[in-house]
């Protein structure tokens, strides 16, 4: 990301420090665009007046939503996976008490039968 930054600040920099009209004329000025509109906030500051400038925007943009994407989808899938765990182990617990429950149900069918047995 930080190379990201760096290379779109270099572009748009060469694309508009002779550009009539340009308010990005520093290579600290280029950091600041490029940060802006990597992270999407976008201040509007700082702008790029020519295409290069604009088309070097636009992949900022991109890459920005892309990054923002891939850092959401990593934390769902962590919630996911931690959701799932604690079901594993709910659904574990549930077929060990039905388990031990038709144990106890058979050990009482059988007591009623051998009741009823010895009754006649």
């Amino acid at each position: 990301m930080t190379l990201l930054l760096f290379v779109g600040a270099l572009a748009v920099l060469d694309a508009e420090r002779t550009a009539p009209g340009s308010s990005i004329q520093s290579f600290g000025e280029a950091l600041w665009w490029s940060l802006v509109t990597v992270s999407t906030v976008g201040y509007g500051d700082f702008y790029p007046v020519t295409t290069t400038g604009r088309l070097v925007g636009a992949g900022l943009m991109v890459a920005g939503i892309a990054l923002l994407g891939v850092v959401t989808a990593s934390v769902a899938t962590w919630f996911i996976d931690k959701v799932r765990e604690i079901d594993t182990d709910a659904d574990a617990a549930t077929r060990r008490d039905i388990a031990e429950l038709n144990a106890k149900i058979d050990a009482l069918h059988a007591l009623l039968n051998q009741r009823d047995s010895t009754s006649k």
